[in-house]
């Protein structure tokens, strides 16, 4: 087959001996550069076009062909953008010589210009990109998370040190390599190289929007911590299956204060803080370096596994033996009581004093009550948490309070008015007991948590 280069074409396969192609009259080439065959397009973005190539110069070992399509821009405004657009394929090109030494980015074989096209030939890495590793395998639990970042990191340490921003990183620019299950960053059309001026003229903000930060998109501005934001908006995105970009046209960069609500899944709080870290909005904020995200992920505590050991039996199995004689390792997800325990300590012990107050001014309990479930509910269902962190504070508020009502019941008087100073007293005492009440079911409550953990 013969490819056609118009990069228009709506169907540029053609069959071998060819000399025009068949769906849009445009002359074929059948080697580019005298050296490169092209077999099939690849994909297409912005102003150029990919193509996977056969090298016969090299026994025909398969490449990747990027087109630049000059022929696009017309006009003033076009003669800028055409300019921007060589500009930033250029450096492409000049990025991929710079950092193709690294095994996990593509090395480039060459850049030239023929005809009306500027092309720049590239390794082709076989594999999956991440969004397609996502589509067919689904989300990522902590321990992939876990690998990705530990491998890509890596990958950002050795670029920022010279000096490289990649400006666009996203599933679609990771490739996991099919030989070794390494990744690969590829995509440097956008990079940029952090002692080249900003330009913050209309129309040369450049990423990917809702995995670009805001700095980048509004002021042209890039740093090592940008790339770690778009590091963390792609973790977020193979956590949970959600589109940033759809969030981001909702919700502008708000959104990324509330990511935990999306998790399906449970992750340790120890990577949760990473995530937060580097997804925040305030680029002073983030990490400034991947090292330091190494740095604290080599801290996180090992995941726990639990696994059914493999009994190999004398005899032949029996037809009414089980089928599935193992099960594969998995890892259990473990609920951390000890970052609820501030919000747990409001919700005990102001909600008893609202108890205290409404059954001491209405003076029925059952109405009391319904309306202090019903208060409650509210304040706690407004905060940015997750669902069953919500369900857990109204739980732990509830047990609580169960004791403090009952004593004050007990004790005091039903109308506050009349109490004087040392009715005042006694419910600051009960407060304070809902306070401790709430800390001993925490505590307790996180050692059924590991107890489970441990010999489940």
């Amino acid at each position: 087959m013969v490819c056609c280069l118009n990069p228009n074409c709506e169907n540029p396969q053609n069959p071998d001996g060819a000399n025009f192609c068949l769906s849009c009259g445009t002359e074929l080439v059948s080697l580019l550069r005298n050296r490169y065959r092209i077999i099939t397009p690849l994909g297409r973005g912005g102003f150029a076009r990919t193509y996977i190539a056969e090298d016969i110069d090299k026994l025909n070992e398969r490449c990747v062909v990027k087109q630049l399509v000059l022929s696009q821009f017309y006009g003033s405004q076009g003669s800028q953008a055409h300019k921007k657009a060589t500009e930033l394929f250029e450096r492409e090109a000049k990025r991929l010589k710079e950092l193709g030494e690294h095994l996990q980015i593509p090395n480039l074989y060459a850049y030239f210009k023929e005809a009306e096209y500027l092309y720049l030939v590239q390794q082709f890495i076989e594999g999956q990109n991440l969004l397609q590793e996502l589509k067919q395998q689904g989300v990522f639990d902590e321990a992939k998370i876990r690998d990705f970042l530990n491998d890509l990191l890596s990958v950002l340490v050795d670029i920022h040190q010279q000096q490289v921003i990649h400006r666009d990183i996203k599933p679609e620019n990771i490739i996991r390599r099919q030989n070794d299950g390494k990744l690969v960053l590829i995509d440097f059309g956008v990079a940029k190289q952090k002692t080249e001026p900003t330009n913050t003229t209309l129309g040369t903000i450049i990423g990917s929007l809702g995995y670009a930060p805001i700095e980048q998109m509004q002021a042209g501005k890039v740093f090592p911590s940008s790339d770690i934001y778009s590091l963390g908006i792609t973790c977020f995105q193979l956590l949970t299956n959600i589109s940033p970009s759809s969030l981001w046209m909702k919700q502008g960069y708000g959104w990324t204060s509330n990511w935990r609500q999306h998790l399906t899944q449970p992750i340790s709080q120890e990577l949760e803080m990473i995530l937060n870290k580097s997804l925040q909005e305030n680029h002073e904020q983030r990490y400034q370096s991947a090292q330091a995200v190494l740095q604290d992920l080599k801290k996180l505590p090992p995941l726990r596994y639990t696994s059914t050991p493999t009994v190999i039996p004398p005899t032949l199995p029996s037809r009414t033996q089980p089928q599935n004689q193992h099960q594969s390792t998995r890892y259990l997800p473990q609920f951390s009581n000890s970052r609820l325990l501030s919000g747990a300590i409001i919700a005990g012990s102001g909600s008893s004093f609202l108890a205290i107050a409404l059954i001491s001014f209405l003076g029925t309990t059952w109405i009391s009550s319904g309306l202090w479930l019903l208060i409650l509910g509210g304040l706690v269902f407004i905060q940015s948490r997750p669902l069953l962190e919500k369900a857990y504070l109204i739980v732990v508020a509830i047990i609580a309070n169960l004791l403090v009502i009952f004593i004050f019941r007990n004790l005091l008087i039903n109308n506050l008015l009349k109490a004087g100073l040392n009715g005042l007293l006694l419910v600051g005492l009960l407060v304070i007991l809902a306070g401790l009440l709430t800390v001993i079911i925490v505590g307790v409550s996180e050692i059924i948590n590991k107890l489970i953990s441990k010999y489940l």
